[in-house]
């Protein structure tokens, strides 16, 4: 208008300009973005926490009109991870590059779909076009080396009839525990007993050829009322993480493993075998979540019917929650090898500790290992210092050594 006002052609001329800049820009990168195609390769169909995976990528592009400036990101939820890049185009041609991935959390994520934006030469106008075929990889939790946590049954002179006795005496002590009625005095463990001021024995592995496993069930509970903790630090990422190193330990190991849950979605894998099964198991567990309702007293209960005699039963769970005590002897009763690993709440954040369920399960013919947050969980699930009913004495026979 102002230019119409006062006659100024020059300025006139300028804005001219300027539109015919701005129409330029629009339409070249428009026509710019055409033809543009790309995918991923090498994706990999899961990984596993702390651990990297790569993928592939090519953009290609089919036009005669130059593309200054591309930028393409990929498309994923993939927890801390991006993957962008930018180039330019003279004509038609292609470009490649490699990403490598951190898998910082367990879950399932979107990979290899591409997002396009080309822009003209002054940044003012840019179109955006998706490429390439979404895919999922599946981070598995971290699993852990367990070399010395045993499910064997306990072999003690003057047990409870109940529990399960196999083979014989190995002649190397394994672990101690406190003294009972009916125990040896050959079997005292002195160093034990003067560091405690109680008596302690030492225990020994039945004959190990001698006993087969049935199968191996491994309960989680999964309920909302017992998660505790922030970030990674939580009784949810622990007990994923002793679930997945377990099957992992049984797995390798040709051993029978099954998987129970109490998430909102139910988990119930069937014991089974081989590599197959292991990913099965695997890929539910990075799944999982805290968030069911029903609690793990009433999980045992419904699924009870699948613990065979010979079977093994682990169940791993926050220390709040005492109401399995009670249905632990039902459990004992159908001539299972039981064992509980709690998670230690008050270290958690959580208030109910793990004494009180420790003697509960204990009395009742659990084997029980108690997990607290930032401790070394190879260490706490040692059975080489297990010392049933002492949940707190381990601390102090790990210590001072280890038993002979």
């Amino acid at each position: 208008m102002l230019s119409f006002a006062g006659g100024f052609t020059l300025l006139w001329r300028f804005f001219v300009f300027i539109v015919v800049l701005m129409l330029l820009g629009y339409f070249w990168s428009r026509l710019g973005s055409r033809g543009i195609s790309g995918h991923a390769e090498k994706v990999p169909e899961h990984c596993q926490v702390g651990d990297y995976f790569e993928e592939e990528f090519t953009v290609s592009r089919r036009s005669g009109i130059p593309a200054p400036f591309v930028e393409v990101e990929e498309y994923t939820d993939l927890p801390g991870y991006r993957n962008t890049v930018s180039f330019n185009f003279t004509t038609s041609g292609s470009y490649h590059w490699r990403s490598r991935a951190y898998c910082r959390r367990r879950g399932q994520y979107r990979v290899g779909s591409l997002t396009v934006k080309v822009s003209d030469h002054l940044g003012l106008f840019s179109f955006h076009q998706r490429v390439g075929d979404s895919r999922y990889v599946f981070v598995n939790p971290a699993a852990l080396e367990l070399p010395f946590f045993q499910v064997l049954p306990q072999q003690e002179p003057g047990q409870n009839p109940r529990r399960w006795i196999a083979g014989e005496l190995s002649p190397n002590a394994s672990r101690v525990r406190e003294y009972t009625s009916g125990d040896s005095l050959r079997h005292i463990h002195w160093q034990t007993t003067a560091h405690t001021g109680k008596l302690v024995v030492k225990e020994f592995d039945p004959d190990r050829p001698s006993y087969a496993f049935k199968d191996i069930w491994i309960v989680l509970d999964m309920h909302q009322d017992h998660l505790h903790g922030t970030g990674d630090e939580t009784t949810e990422e622990y007990g994923v993480t002793i679930a997945a190193s377990l099957v992992n330990k049984y797995i390798n190991s040709d051993k029978s493993v099954g998987l129970i849950a109490s998430g909102k979605q139910p988990f119930l894998i069937l014991p089974g075998t081989g590599q197959a099964h292991q990913r099965e198991m695997l890929r539910a567990l990075a799944l999982m979540k805290a968030d069911g309702s029903t609690p793990v007293d009433e999980l045992l209960a419904s699924q009870a019917d699948w613990f065979d005699t010979g079977s093994v039963v682990i169940v791993i769970m926050p220390s709040s929650d005492r109401k399995v005590a009670p249905l632990s002897r039902q459990v004992i009763n159908r001539g299972v090898i039981a064992n509980a690993i709690l998670l230690d709440s008050p270290s958690f954040g959580g208030e109910a500790g793990a004494a009180v369920t420790t003697r509960h399960l204990t009395s009742n013919g659990f084997r029980v290992y108690v997990v607290r947050r930032g401790q070394d969980i190879a260490g706490a699930l040692d059975s080489r210092v297990f010392s049933p009913g002492l949940p707190y004495a381990r601390d102090r026979v790990l210590s001072h050594g280890k038993p002979g």
